[in-house]
């Protein structure tokens, strides 16, 4: 018997990452509510796995957690964004003018074309089976990717951005889609995104306004959108924060979601994790709870489990031994749960 696992995405996950995608409402671009887009994204980061990559490129890294073959959610990590097509987004900029003829000050926020993330890295991916929301599984998925990076930190840029969902009306409206994108798309908001998740984003260089957008323009449901996160991201925004990341005014150009970045080394996961050798396997039923993993890239696996540590030395349970396919003598890289 095996613990839940996080591994690579393999090619016959693919039934069981459809159905996710059915599930998910639209505006999660990773995973895309069409056939050949899934099965394109599951080939290209099991590609990505395979490439021996020796620093940053166009590599997506998909991961799933594992329960006995049973999928509980997904996740992953891209090793550099937007290198042939470049990573659009909006900065929230305020512009001040003065008029003393009529002794006047007004500040008005404008939504600035950016790409300044560019050749970034950013995690992403992040999914939980409505099955498994009330577990910690989702904070498991989201850490788990910090320790991959930690595993291999030369193929990851340094530079770490994650986009969240933006916020949706309680029928699925799109106020700051209906207020920017739609006027100059020509299209609804699904259509969009699925164009995006499935041919990539030159279609938003050639129709997106390439000029400044004054937010006071927009309607008022479109302004209190920006940099809100959808409810079903707000758990995964408050993560994000907690391991480093911050909001610095950069939104979706598609549904006004909150950009956040960190660098590596602000990564509170990254920076507390320690590599230990596995001493043995036993009894730790009352030990402390820890996020472990081992290998890297397409060996990478990561578990939450028991575990007790003796200065270097690491004692783990057998059904965490085999999660993490690490025997005596290995190492296994530890954080505090």
């Amino acid at each position: 018997m095996s613990a839940p696992f996080i591994r690579p995405v393999r090619p016959d996950d693919y039934k069981q990452l459809r159905e996710f995608a059915r599930l998910t409402g639209g505006g999660m671009t990773n995973l895309p509510d069409d056939d050949d887009a899934m099965r394109e994204r599951i080939d290209r980061a099991v590609a990505s796995f395979a490439s021996g990559a020796t620093a940053p490129g166009s590599e997506v890294y998909m991961m799933v957690l594992d329960d006995g073959g049973r999928i509980l959610g997904t996740t992953g990590v891209f090793a550099s964004i937007g290198l042939k097509e470049g990573f659009i987004n909006y900065k929230l900029i305020d512009e001040i003018h003065h008029s003393e003829e009529f002794n006047l000050t007004t500040r008005r926020t404008v939504l600035m074309p950016s790409h300044d993330f560019t050749a970034c890295a950013e995690v992403g991916m992040l999914f939980v089976a409505p099955e498994a929301r009330n577990g910690g599984w989702g904070k498991l998925l989201a850490r788990s990717r910090y320790l991959f990076i930690a595993q291999k930190p030369e193929i990851i840029a340094d530079h770490i951005c994650a986009e969240l969902r933006g916020w949706r009306g309680p029928n699925g409206e799109q106020p700051f889609w209906e207020s920017v994108g739609r006027h100059f798309f020509e299209m609804g908001f699904e259509e969009a995104d699925l164009h995006n998740a499935a041919h990539g984003n030159q279609f938003i260089q050639d129709l997106m306004p390439r000029h400044p957008v004054y937010t006071v323009f927009l309607s008022p449901e479109a302004r209190a959108c920006i940099g809100r996160p959808h409810r079903s991201a707000q758990a995964a925004y408050d993560m994000l924060i907690a391991e480093g990341f911050e909001w610095d005014n950069y939104i979706d150009i598609f549904d006004g979601g909150p950009l956040v970045d960190a660098k590596t080394s602000q990564i509170r996961t990254i920076r507390e994790s320690k590599v230990k050798r596995l001493f043995a396997t036993g009894d730790v039923e009352n030990a402390a709870t820890y996020l472990m993993a081992a290998g890297a890239v397409s060996d990478f696996r990561c578990v939450r489990e028991k575990a007790q540590i003796d200065g270097e030395s690491l004692i783990i349970s057998n059904a965490t031994a085999k999660a993490l396919n690490v025997k005596v003598g290995d190492s296994i890289r530890c954080v505090a749960w």
